[in-house]
């Protein structure tokens, strides 16, 4: 998340189509031997190797190999236009994506064109490049070679460079993506549904969404209800606080929950496993903006990170509601716990509370608000912690907490967490329970994906319900 000018705004860089990020990778690979000369071309064919990696992104490890070919085009216009660049790129790609624990795999390849697209200049040597990408972008096949899904039509993306003031491709940067538009048939999918289609645990049959006002919640949430569920047996309950970009209305935005990152976004994509106990409720927040509460973010004079300083004006304005708050405020939090414990079949010593980025705000000031005696285990992952461990003190340290930050996070400081976890491990015990730190070397925002896969071996989920109230 980052703020400007009083809004708040969702910064994700998680691109749904796999083309994607191979196409405009294709634009700064290849090896081009010369620059582009006024009104000439220059082509060169490209060939990058198979590059092996692995990709927590949907809740679970999958090793994903892949490599792209084609043919790179630049040149520059004539006259009035000499500096202007254009681009043309056909090109092919293939992934082979592997569940390491199962050895099962697939295939996704594609390929298309990319004709004699101009950039467009922003001044200081970056460009916006507007692409319409034509030709087959993405076919899926079983490890049998059967396809199992083709799409077709046409692929618009934007994205920015950087030049340099250098006309050889070889030195240009790749700045931002800057989003994604799908003419044609193509199928609403992403990689991590077309994984759960193949390996999936079938956790989204049990998902079931209820806006606000079809029952008697104050907020619109997602429910997940393991297959153990059922009358007689006292569950444990883990509540899911989502990041900015998830956050909506409770009805028509409901599955905004869905759409991108953390335990919903797994759930729906059939990552989640049968195995885990835990009756699981998302919770909507509304991020609704006031005049009344200002944003100015960044402010050195409150932090010099955005998202930071965003959390730490919303608890100077004491987590105002129902507008004010970009991040879901701790009142919000303790309401929906009460109507969780009254409406479903949940052990009241074991309710865990877990949120990333936002949410992991939201946990942070939910443990300090009423955390003792409620909360059995906390996981909060990148959010800004320090503004209620200052007003809370030593007391919060009372709930067993695990959280997580990666030590290039540019959105959230990473001392919201690493200072705050320091505090609380200087307090004696007891109070103080199992308070832990996770920081990941060279992640940048999105730490939650490591720390909800276990990819890097934590187990967040045995450690939960290795704590109770009782």
């Amino acid at each position: 998340m980052t703020a400007s000018g009083g809004k708040v705004q969702a910064r994700r860089h998680r691109t749904i189509w796999l083309i994607v990020a191979v196409t405009a990778a294709a634009f700064l690979v290849g090896g081009v031997p010369s620059p582009a000369r006024a009104g000439g071309v220059v082509r060169t064919p490209y060939s990058n190797p198979p590059e092996t990696f692995s990709d927590d992104s949907c809740g679970y490890v999958m090793t994903v190999t892949r490599s792209s070919s084609g043919t790179f085009s630049v040149r520059t216009g004539t006259g009035r236009a000499s500096s202007v660049l254009f681009f043309t790129d056909n090109y092919s790609f293939r992934e082979v994506r592997t569940n390491p624990a199962t050895g099962q795999s697939f295939v996704v390849r594609g390929n298309g064109q990319i004709k004699d697209v101009q950039a467009k200049p922003l001044g200081d040597n970056i460009f916006e490049i507007v692409t319409k990408n034509s030709g087959q972008p993405l076919v899926v096949e079983d490890s049998n070679g059967k396809v199992v899904l083709r799409a077709a039509g046409v692929v618009s993306f934007r994205f920015r460079i950087n030049t340099h003031g250098n006309p050889d491709p070889n030195t240009w940067d790749f700045v931002e993506f800057l989003g994604v538009t799908i003419a044609g048939p193509h199928p609403e999918t992403s990689a991590c549904k077309i994984a759960g289609s193949f390996w999936g645990t079938g956790s989204a049959n049990r998902l079931t969404p209820h806006p606000i006002g079809t029952t008697d919640s104050p907020l619109g949430y997602y429910e997940y209800l393991p297959p153990s569920y059922g009358p007689g047996v006292k569950a444990p309950l883990l509540i899911f606080l989502h990041g900015f970009g998830e956050s909506g209305n409770g009805g028509s935005e409901l599955p905004n929950l869905i759409s991108n990152s953390g335990i919903t976004f797994y759930i729906s994509t059939n990552g989640w496993p049968a195995n885990r106990p835990f009756v699981v409720l998302s919770p909507q927040h509304n991020s609704i903006d006031s005049p009344a509460y200002p944003y100015p973010c960044p402010d050195p004079s409150v932090d010099q990170v955005a998202g930071s300083c965003v959390m730490k004006l919303q608890h100077r304005y004491h987590n105002p509601l129902p507008a004010g708050s970009p991040c879901t405020a701790p009142s919000e939090v303790q309401a929906f716990l009460n109507y969780a414990l009254t409406h479903y079949d949940v052990d009241p010593t074991r309710v865990y509370l877990t949120g990333l980025s936002c949410g992991g705000y939201g946990v942070w000031e939910s443990l300090a608000e009423f955390g003792a005696g409620r909360i059995a285990a906390a996981v909060p992952i990148s959010g800004e912690g320090r503004p209620a461990q200052q007003a809370a003190g030593c007391a919060m340290a009372s709930v067993p907490i695990w959280a997580f930050t990666g030590d290039a996070d540019d959105v959230v400081n990473p001392a919201g967490t690493i200072d705050t976890v320091g505090e609380l491990q200087r307090c004696p015990a007891p109070p103080r329970k199992d308070v832990r730190l996770t920081v990941y070397p060279a992640v940048g925002h999105d730490a939650w994906d490591h720390a909800y896969s276990g990819s890097q071996g934590q187990d967040i989920y045995s450690w939960m319900l290795g704590f109770t109230t009782g």
